[in-house]
């Protein structure tokens, strides 16, 4: 059988399936990754608990089992006629599903790359330097309100209505980054919001 064929392991954790389907109700305004995973860190599910979302690949790697499990209960809730989710870094929101035919519907590239657990495996620290400069833009928001965007370039200390290249957006990234850095006695969730802001604004450059 040709590796195209052939079934893929799925490690997908039960416990986040679990937790997902508990917090469906958040789905249907509209919520964002971020604030998805504060919410499964509280109690009673404490998932994600001690990852250090600031860090590269721990943030990569806490994404990707996310996004794993959220592909994962979409496909089952479109083939229940439940509805499925519309999946985006910055808006994960519940929309009516679409007519499931086994064989049929069209090819997903991002829930093929994150139903495959190599790519989890796979990716190793070094890697996460070309991600951050082309998967995650191609994965983040665009056309978004330009009150986002002013907000994610004042985060990042940046003037508002500036000319700004990608290689100066990285290199204020970086800075920042490593400013606040909880590891340097930063806060982490200004590390989050750092790195949310990059990758904002990293989509307005494509």
């Amino acid at each position: 059988m040709s590796d195209k064929g052939k079934a893929l392991p799925d490690y997908t954790d039960p416990v986040l399936l679990e937790a997902l389907t508990e917090l469906k109700a958040v789905f249907n305004d509209g919520i964002s990754e971020y604030q998805l995973i504060k919410q499964l860190q509280q109690p009673p599910w404490l998932l994600f608990d001690g990852v250090e979302l600031s860090e590269p690949l721990a943030m990569f790697r806490c994404h990707f089992v996310l996004f794993n499990a959220l592909y994962s209960l979409s496909e089952a809730w479109r083939q229940q006629g439940l509805g499925e989710l519309d999946i985006h870094t910055l808006n994960i929101r519940l929309k009516p599903a679409t007519a499931y035919t086994a064989g049929v519907t069209g090819y997903d590239g991002l829930k093929a790359y994150y139903l495959n657990w190599d790519n989890f495996t796979d990716t190793n620290g070094a890697d996460i330097e070309a991600l951050l400069d082309d998967f995650w833009q191609r994965m983040a928001g665009r056309n978004l309100p330009p009150g986002d965007v002013a907000k994610a370039r004042l985060t990042l200390e940046l003037d508002t209505d500036g000319e700004l290249t990608p290689a100066e957006l990285k290199k204020q990234y970086r800075k920042l980054l490593q400013q606040h850095h909880p590891d340097k006695g930063g806060s982490t969730a200004r590390a989050q919001e750092i790195s949310q802001a990059y990758r904002i604004l990293c989509g307005q450059h494509n």
